[in-house]
C-alpha cells in the first residue's frame, strides 16, 4: 500500500477558485452550499452560532472582481452558514497566537492546529523538524488548519525575535526555576505561547529569546502532559482570560474582518465541492 504523505497547512492569502471549475453537477450548487452542516464539515468552531438578527454583516469594500466573486458564492450560503460565519468572524483574536519549535510528531502538530483555530486564534507560527515534512493531519485538524493563517520560521529564536519586534510577549512552555505558574501569564498585551519538541523542549538560543517561561503543574505520577493536551490548557486560559481584558470576543480591525469573510466564503465553495448531494 502506497503510504500517503499529509497535506501541508495552508499558508498565505486564499486563491480565489476558478468560477468555470466549481459550477454544473459536481461543482459548486445551492443544493451543496444549503445542506445540512453534518454533510459539510466546515463547521468546527467551539461555539454556535448567535440568533441572526444580532449579527452585523461585515461591511464589504469597493467594488472589484474579487469582491463580486465571493459575494456570488455568499449569496448561495444558507442563512446559518453564513451566521456562522460571521459569528466566529467576531472572535477571531489577532493578538493570541502558538509557537510550534521543531514538534516531531505531525499529529501534534496538527492537534494543536485545530485547537488553536477552535479557540478563535487567527494565526500560528511554525518551525518545522528536520526530520518531517508535513505540517498538519488533514484527519486530526479535520480541515481547521484552513481557516489558519500558518506562518513559517527557521527557528524557535527568531520566530520570537519577529513576535517581539510585533509587541508581543513571547512565553514557552518549560520546567525550570524561573518558570511562572501558567495561570500568572498576564493578558493585558499581546501574547504567544511557544511549545518546543517533545523530546527535547526548545532549544537555549529560543530561550533566550522569549519574554520568559511558564509552567503546568502535575498532581499525578505522570511527569509531563503530551505537548498538545497542554498547548490546549494554557492557550485556553490565556485566551478566556485576553477576551476578559478586551471585553470582546475578538480584536480584528475592520478590514481584517472584511478580508476574512471574502477568505472563509470561498473556502466554504472548496469545502462544499468535496460533498455529493444526497438524493
Amino acid at each position: 500500500m502506497k503510504k500517503r504523505r499529509p497535506p501541508r497547512a495552508w499558508v498565505g492569502m486564499a486563491k480565489p477558485p476558478d468560477p468555470s471549475e466549481l459550477l454544473g453537477p459536481r461543482g459548486l450548487t445551492a443544493e451543496v452550499l444549503r445542506g445540512d452542516d453534518e454533510e459539510v464539515p466546515i463547521h468546527r468552531g467551539s461555539a454556535p452560532p448567535p440568533e441572526s438578527d444580532s449579527i452585523t454583516p461585515v461591511r464589504q469594500s469597493s467594488d472589484s472582481a474579487p469582491l463580486r466573486d465571493w459575494r456570488f458564492y455568499w449569496d448561495l450560503l444558507s442563512e446559518d452558514r453564513r451566521a456562522r460565519i460571521l459569528s466566529v468572524i467576531a472572535a477571531r483574536l489577532a493578538s493570541v497566537t502558538v509557537v510550534l519549535d521543531r514538534l516531531l510528531d505531525p499529529h501534534n502538530t496538527a492537534a494543536i492546529l485545530r485547537t488553536s483555530e477552535g479557540l478563535g486564534l487567527g494565526r500560528a507560527h511554525v518551525v518545522s523538524h528536520e526530520s518531517q515534512d508535513a505540517l498538519a493531519h488533514r484527519r486530526v485538524t479535520q480541515d481547521a488548519d484552513k481557516w489558519l493563517d500558518v506562518e513559517l520560521h527557521p527557528t524557535g529564536g527568531a520566530a520570537a525575535a519577529e513576535l517581539k519586534a510585533r509587541g508581543f510577549e513571547v512565553w514557552a512552555g518549560h520546567l525550570d526555576d524561573r518558570a511562572i505558574h501558567y495561570t500568572d501569564l498576564k493578558a493585558d498585551r499581546p501574547i504567544a505561547l511557544l511549545f518546543g519538541n517533545e523530546h527535547e523542549g526548545p532549544s537555549a538560543e529560543t530561550l533566550a529569546a522569549c519574554t520568559g517561561t511558564f509552567r503546568i503543574p502535575m498532581a499525578g505520577f505522570t511527569q509531563s502532559f503530551n505537548v498538545s493536551v497542554a498547548a490546549g490548557i494554557a492557550l485556553a486560559h490565556v485566551t478566556q482570560k485576553r477576551r476578559a481584558h478586551l471585553e470582546s470576543a475578538g480584536d480584528l480591525p475592520e478590514d481584517e474582518r472584511v478580508k476574512l469573510q471574502q477568505r472563509f466564503t470561498l473556502l466554504a465553495a472548496r469545502l462544499a465541492r468535496r460533498v455529493k448531494p444526497s438524493h
